[in-house]
Order: structure tokens, then C-alpha cells, then sequence
């Protein structure tokens, strides 16, 4: 073992040896350069202020966007993407501007086919004819996201409205007076 190291140490010497300095010639250059630096007496040059450096840096790293490239580039259409980029239907029907804010939040049981509506404590608030539009509208939305049932429910998961077992629409369970 210890021959092996050997050769292996002959070896690395054999490949470095040719091309390392020559030490009667590295000598001359190191003295005209010792002769060219300045004095110890003079006060060495500040160095800039870590900001400038960093943002120095940050510039020449930032590549420069090609306003051209932007244009021609096609929309990205939220519909095809896929995965963990894909958006949730669910949370775009809760954010829906025609949803005026009284929608909390969205829970699909796609078991039951059924969509569970958080609502905010001012649609209790609502006339009663103002409840049954806005549920009949949220049915509507449910069914569109391939739901055949929808509840709605308070923030104490309290059943509030739910679709009709028999015939159409929406039966609103309680009324703001019952609140």
C-alpha cells in the first residue's frame, strides 16, 4: 500500500513539476512590483459603503427585460394551466365581485355533489327577498361547478339555506329577524 502512495505522490509530482515557477525568474517581477506600491506611510484608500456594492452588484446581476419579447408573448389563459398552478374554482366563486363580499368561504363535498357555503353575518341581515336571490344565484354558480346540492351556512356552520329536495330553488331556513 505504502508503494502505491508512493507512486501515486511521483506521479503528481512528474505532472505539477514542468509547470511550476521557476524561482530565479519570478523573482525580478515581484521586485519591480514590491518598487511600484506605495509607501506604508500614506493612509490606505476607504473603501465604498457596503450599499453601493451591493447595489453595484444588484445591477450588473439584474438582466435587462426586452419590453419587445413582453408584447409578443401570448397570455397566459388561467383555464389551461394544470397542477399546482391551476386556479381553484372554488376560491374564484368566494372572490366573484358579484358575490359583494358575503361569501366566506367555499368547501366542495364531491362525494354528495355538494357545495357548502360559508356566508358572512351580514347576509342574515338581508331582506328575506334579498337572501332568496342571492342563493338562487349561488345555486346556479354550484351548478355550473358540476354541484347538485348547495347549503349555506353561518359561521357557526348553523344551516341557513339549502336546495330543494322537491321542485327548484333555494329554501332560506332563517330570516334576519330569527338572528
Amino acid at each position: 500500500m505504502l508503494v502505491a502512495v508512493l507512486a501515486s505522490v511521483l506521479t503528481l509530482l512528474v505532472r505539477v513539476w514542468p509547470h511550476a515557477p521557476n524561482p530565479v525568474e519570478s523573482a525580478a517581477p515581484v521586485a519591480a512590483v514590491e518598487d511600484a506600491s506605495p509607501p506604508i506611510s500614506e493612509p490606505p484608500a476607504v473603501a465604498p459603503p457596503l450599499e453601493e456594492i451591493v447595489q453595484e452588484r444588484a445591477e450588473e446581476d439584474t438582466p435587462e427585460l426586452d419590453a419587445s419579447a413582453l408584447e409578443d408573448s401570448e397570455p397566459v389563459d388561467p383555464e389551461g394551466l394544470e397542477g399546482p398552478f391551476a386556479p381553484d374554482p372554488l376560491l374564484e366563486l368566494v372572490q366573484r365581485p358579484e358575490a359583494d363580499g358575503l361569501l366566506l368561504q367555499a368547501e366542495g363535498v364531491p362525494e354528495q355533489s355538494l357545495l357548502i357555503l360559508q356566508v358572512r353575518p351580514a347576509f342574515p341581515a338581508l331582506s328575506p327577498q334579498e337572501q332568496r336571490r342571492r342563493a338562487e344565484l349561488w345555486q346556479q354558480w354550484a351548478l355550473e361547478l358540476g354541484y347538485d346540492h348547495l347549503e349555506l351556512r353561518d359561521s357557526r356552520a348553523g344551516l341557513i339555506a339549502r336546495d330543494a329536495l322537491v321542485g327548484e330553488g333555494m329554501i332560506v331556513l332563517r330570516d334576519s329577524s330569527s338572528t
